[in-house]
Formats: C-alpha cells, sequence, structure tokens
C-alpha cells in the first residue's frame, strides 16, 4: 500500500480597494471589522487616499468577498490594484 502525501499551498494575493473612507473613525470601523474576515493576513487603511489595502489567503476568501465586507459597512469599495505575493 502505497501513501501519498499532498502538500496544500495557501496562495497570498494583495488587493488595494478605494473607497470612501474619509476619516479615521471610518479606518477604525473598517480596521475592527474586515481585519477578523476569513482568510485576512494583512490590512492597510489609507485616510488621505481613500485606499484599504488587505493581504489575504486565497484559499480562505477572494476580493468579491472583501468588497462585500467593506461595503457592507456603508463604504464604497471599487478594485484598483490587485497582485498575488510571491514569497522568496
Amino acid at each position: 500500500m502505497k501513501s501519498c502525501l499532498f502538500v496544500v499551498l495557501a496562495v497570498l494575493f494583495r488587493v488595494t480597494f478605494l473607497t470612501s473612507i474619509d476619516c479615521e473613525h471610518c479606518a477604525t470601523k473598517v480596521k475592527e471589522n474586515v481585519s477578523f474576515e476569513k482568510g485576512v493576513k494583512d490590512l492597510k487603511v489609507s485616510v488621505p487616499d481613500k485606499t484599504v489595502t488587505i493581504t489575504f489567503d486565497s484559499s480562505k476568501t477572494d476580493t468579491l468577498k472583501l468588497e462585500k465586507s467593506i461595503k457592507k459597512l456603508g463604504y464604497t469599495a471599487k478594485v484598483v490594484e490587485y497582485k498575488q505575493i510571491v514569497k522568496k
């Protein structure tokens, strides 16, 4: 009997959304809610740029789910950058 070993590699992506956030209260609201979404590894909010940048595990979530989680808080969210993270 042969045994097989399967390795599942998590593929990380980074997506940046242009949003309607306009104050630190908005930034805190996004950080406190979206950072706990399944698969989110890192989240950065820039109030001056009105952006939310999220690094996530693509086996656990996707861009559409993350966009919906921002919109559910009452903000707009449009993808302006999306790329795979390559670990060296």
